[in-house]
């Protein structure tokens, strides 16, 4: 009986990665010609050939695809950070810069449709401000993310016309 449970959660698993993929392609897609606004959770679904059932078993909102999806990139990022031996702390922001500019088309259809929050939330997520135990660490965690995100946004504002590289030497030029 263990078999046919596992067997099934394995297919369940790689059916709801399915899902999710082609919601979050054809979204991609769709907001190549459209406005997030002007996309209707049914034309996505139509679209991406997959019922509004299984589209609510996997999001609640055309935003939460973006969310669920920005998030996966930042984890992504963070398991490649952690993961590299010659890693240091000095290198964490020139590192998290090319990250976006790796992702460029992504962050800057997101400033498009004003929903640069993600971006926050997402460096909120990954700094785990939620965890800290008390209020110092609250209060530098939270000083140093809003500070990534300021200089994250309004990089992706002006359309992230400088390297990743020549936006660290700016900031680090400015930091004296």
């Amino acid at each position: 009986m263990k078999q046919i449970e596992q067997n099934v959660s394995i297919q369940e698993t790689k059916q709801e990665s399915y899902v999710v993929q082609k919601l979050t392609d054809t979204l991609f897609l769709l907001l190549k010609k459209y406005h997030l606004k002007q996309i209707s959770i049914s034309a996505l679904c139509d679209i991406a050939g997959i019922g509004r059932a299984s589209f609510y078993r996997n999001f609640t909102s055309k935003e939460d695809i973006l969310k669920k999806y920005d998030k996966k990139l930042i984890e992504g990022w963070g398991k490649e950070f952690e993961n590299d031996q010659n890693a240091t702390m000095e290198m964490l922001i020139p590192s998290l810069l090319i990250h976006y500019q790796k992702h460029k088309e992504f962050y800057l259809m997101l400033y498009q449709e004003q929903l640069t929050n993600i971006v926050l939330e997402t460096i909120l997520y990954a700094c785990k401000l939620q965890e800290k135990n008390n209020n110092i660490e609250a209060y530098a965690t939270s000083f140093v993310a809003y500070g990534i995100f300021g200089i994250v946004n309004e990089w992706i504002s002006r359309g992230m016309e400088e390297t990743p590289e020549q936006l660290f030497s700016l900031i680090a030029q400015n930091k004296n």
